[in-house]
């Protein structure tokens, strides 16, 4: 998930105000009140898993308790009623879950697939943590209220509390509450939880190539994130796409006195060149062809944009800024972070960077790029014409060294596992969702499988705003769990019903 700013300060925390519940129910819903009795009665136990999951550590970029967590995940699978097994991909394992429809729904219930993902990202740097990052805390308002468990004045702090196992949870604690509740489920669940998703999901494409029919679906649905910052739920229609790559540059056997600059060339200068010719202060990028495919907006996605609630104050706030980039504002500033292509310099690293001075022509220098990618375009065919255009500008010898990349996805809006998901949004948190046409951020995600799979699918997120993403002391408070079991709950039963 894209990262959030770090806002925290010490142990004197709040919880982001809970998203309001409506004053009644509407005619129409989603799970029955047993199952929501059911979610009340088991919440403790909920809480309980999410933070028994949260203290497994599952950092997949260093192969960090990874396989342990796919089996703990297994184990409480079985505790949902959901047949699970870890599956090997060509990287780190999957766990994959199977719970067929009640005896009510089976004739016609659909057949829905969840995609999320167990790893997480490294918890560095420790020390800005408030709270040990594996120790799932729960951290109370100022009150010290005792309601903690059924209110929204607590949080669990902890690496992946919102991405992704908060929002995994919900789904095994909803399968829980509603095979307690009327014996079985109104659609037929399958289940994939990605091992690799915070390192680019590369093993995702040939394993779903593989198991195919395992993972044949009607619909595919991702829970993965937290609300917007108007605190309303988010529900998008598609990802960007990503490529990463690694750019380097080197001169000497080793490292010269930095007088020999007269003679030698820098390898730090050539990169720096290089990278000047991709993009300029215009902020359009010069690689010939590069925007030959990106698809605009059509109308629909253009109306989409104009009634997200994009809210430009909030969105300044939470990103740290006092403004954007060419003074876009409104639905304009939605449109360019969902529409247009990036060139980002993620880092750049070369020479003496430490204390006191050091003289030296450094035989080496790396930069670490990404361009986040708009529907239609090929990341493996722009890796082509990136290293076409660094030749073509006499940077032949800038290497690139290391390249990774996600496809773009989109899905049809009219879709009935659109509507379930915008219907019981409002049902659950009692406001409008945010629907957007695509996430700024990349992944192979619901959007992503239901495009492989031939199936419709939608994404969409349960945990607070400012969740503090890829940062320290993420969290997920309790009311926010609490309400995106019920979320997930009363997706099922509209789409079991055909609402």
């Amino acid at each position: 998930m894209p990262d959030q700013a770090e806002t925290q300060a010490g142990h004197d925390v709040i919880a982001p105000p809970a998203a309001p519940r409506p004053a009644s129910p509407p005619a129409r819903q989603g799970a029955p009140a047993a199952v929501h009795a059911a979610i009340t009665e088991r919440l403790p136990t909920y809480i309980e898993w999410l933070r028994t999951a949260i203290r497994q550590p599952s950092v997949s970029s260093q192969n960090r308790g990874v396989r342990e967590c796919a089996a703990l995940l297994v184990r409480m699978m079985g505790e949902a009623g959901i047949e699970g097994e870890v599956a090997e991909t060509d990287g780190l394992p999957a766990v994959l879950g199977r719970a067929p429809a009640g005896p009510a729904a089976a004739a016609t219930a659909p057949t829905l697939l969840i995609y999320n993902h167990y790893d997480v990202q490294p918890e560095d740097p420790v020390a800005e943590w408030s709270h040990p990052p594996f120790a799932a805390e729960i951290v109370m308002d100022r009150t010290g209220s005792s309601r903690a468990i059924a209110g929204s004045d607590g949080r669990i702090v902890g690496r992946g509390a919102t991405d992704a196992k908060g929002n995994l949870i919900c789904h095994l604690a909803a399968a829980d509450a509603w095979r307690r509740a009327t014996g079985g489920l109104p659609v037929n669940l399958k289940l994939i939880f990605d091992g690799e998703e915070e390192r680019a999901s590369p093993s995702l494409p040939a394993f779903v190539g593989r198991r195919a029919a395992d993972l044949s679906c009607d619909y595919a649905l991702s829970f993965d994130g937290g609300f917007n910052a108007s605190n309303r739920p988010s529900v998008t229609l598609g990802s960007s796409g990503l490529l990463f790559v690694e750019l380097v540059a080197e001169g000497s056997t080793h490292d010269l006195h930095s007088a020999r600059a007269r003679l030698v060339k820098a390898p730090a200068w050539r990169l720096i060149w290089a990278l000047a010719t991709l993009k300029g202060p215009d902020e359009r990028i010069a690689i010939p062809g590069f925007y030959d495919d990106a698809l605009a907006p059509d109308a629909a996605e253009r109306a989409m944009l104009a009634e997200a609630g994009w809210d430009d104050a909030a969105q300044k706030k939470a990103l740290g800024v006092d403004e954007f980039l060419l003074g876009v504002s409104g639905p304009a500033a939605l449109e360019r972070l969902l529409f247009q292509p990036t060139c980002n310099v993620n880092g750049f690293g070369t020479g003496w960077v430490g204390e006191g001075t050091k003289t030296v022509l450094p035989r080496r220098a790396v930069a670490r790029l990404d361009f986040r990618l708009v529907y239609r375009q090929d990341p493996q065919d722009l890796l082509k014409k990136l290293r076409a255009h660094l030749d073509a500008q006499g940077f032949s010898d800038v290497r690139i060294a290391s390249s990774s990349f996600i496809e773009p996805s989109r899905a049809p809006a009219g879709s009935p596992i659109v509507q379930a998901v915008l219907d019981a949004a409002r049902e659950t948190y009692g406001v409008e969702p945010s629907i957007t046409p695509r996430s700024d951020a990349s992944g192979r995600q619901g959007c992503w499988l239901g495009e492989r799979l031939h199936a419709a699918g939608v994404s969409t997120g349960v945990g607070p705003p400012d969740w503090h993403g890829h940062a320290p002391n993420e969290f997920m408070t309790l009311s926010h769990f609490e309400q995106g079991i019920r979320y997930a709950a009363n997706i099922w039963g509209r789409l079991g019903q055909g609402k």
